[in-house]
């Protein structure tokens, strides 16, 4: 009897939630279909400056971070040595911000060796900054709040045009035909002015840190006129040096797309799940994205270490010996 009434009730279930689907489509009450733009619109203006949601999502990352580094520190005793046992053992989000920092200072530390204090607060500065615009892709309101605005000719032609409450895949008679939504909020890494800008510094810090720690021996590596006396291998070792100077350039276009790519090809998936299979049939790629963007995050952040590492490492016959 007992097994008889749970059928009847998964029954009734699964009859509300195809219900459910039915009546939304019919009242036009499903999810917007999303306007899939590479570049980031304008939001609003602060004088002559452009703010895209990509920047002000940015900014709101800063803010947040900024927020739980204060939580975090704020109970933590100014002196230690007059602090008592209780005052000493960590509490809250000051207990967990501080399990976070000290597994990745470890692993920082084994690769980095002695070097890990002058680049841990870079390497972990960047792997919050991209975890939490990562994130940002999962909240609710993230692609979907924003405003409605008249499409311009290119958004026309590409057909992401809303008629009343419903977007229509034709493209519009004209221009100021129908609207498109503006989304006011967008994930940072979906920008490639982001991705590209943290490359840029992750690049351009690993230069600085080899030009500290060699001096002008940094860029033998490009270029040793010296090797010339070798002959042959000389030759060879100057060409090996010259792709390594290219390498150093691919290293910004591999560091911008790879986060790029993977969080916003999230994006436009979970936009596509929502508006296709709306409600509990797509949470499962919700949590696919946190994997993902916990992934990235580390990768980057990884990587960025190892061209530290390295960029501070002797080559050649300053390396033997």
């Amino acid at each position: 009897m007992l097994k008889r009434l749970l059928t009847v009730r998964n029954l009734i279930i699964l009859v509300a939630i195809v219900a459910l689907f039915v009546i939304s489509g019919l009242l036009g009450l499903g999810a917007y279909k999303p306007s899939v733009e590479l570049a980031a619109p304008v939001v609003f203006h602060i004088g002559p400056f452009s703010v895209t949601n990509a920047i002000f999502c940015a900014w709101l990352a800063m803010l947040l971070l900024i927020i739980v580094s204060w939580l975090a520190t704020r109970r933590m005793p100014k002196n230690l040595e007059a602090a008592s046992n209780t005052d000493l053992v960590p509490k809250g989000i000051q207990n967990v911000m501080e399990t976070i920092i000290e597994v990745v200072y470890d692993l920082v530390k084994d690769i980095a060796g002695p070097k890990v204090s002058k680049f841990f607060p870079i390497v972990m500065t960047i792997f919050l900054f991209v975890l939490v615009s990562n994130w940002f892709d999962i909240l609710p309101g993230f692609g979907t709040i924003g405003k409605l605005e008249h499409p311009t000719e290119e958004m026309a032609t590409n057909g992401y045009i809303a008629k009343g409450a419903i977007l229509t895949s034709q493209p519009a008679a004209s221009p100021q035909e129908g609207y498109v939504i503006v989304s006011l909020f967008r994930p940072p890494s979906t920008d490639l002015n982001f991705t590209l800008g943290l490359a840029i510094i992750s690049v351009g810090l690993s230069w600085y840190f080899g030009i500290r720690a060699q001096g002008a021996s940094f860029f033998k590596q490009f270029l040793d006129v010296s090797a010339f006396k070798k002959g042959p291998m000389g030759v060879v070792q100057n060409f090996a040096g010259l792709l390594e100077f290219v390498g150093q350039f691919t290293r910004i276009i591999s560091f911008s797309f790879r986060l790029f790519g993977n969080i916003f090809a999230g994006e436009v998936l979970l936009a596509v799940m929502a508006f296709l299979i709306p409600y509990i049939a797509s949470l499962p790629f919700y949590g696919l994205e946190v994997f993902v963007g916990f992934i990235q995050a580390v990768v980057f952040m990884m990587l960025t270490l190892v061209f530290f590492v390295t960029a501070t490492m002797g080559h050649g016959s300053e390396e033997h010996q």
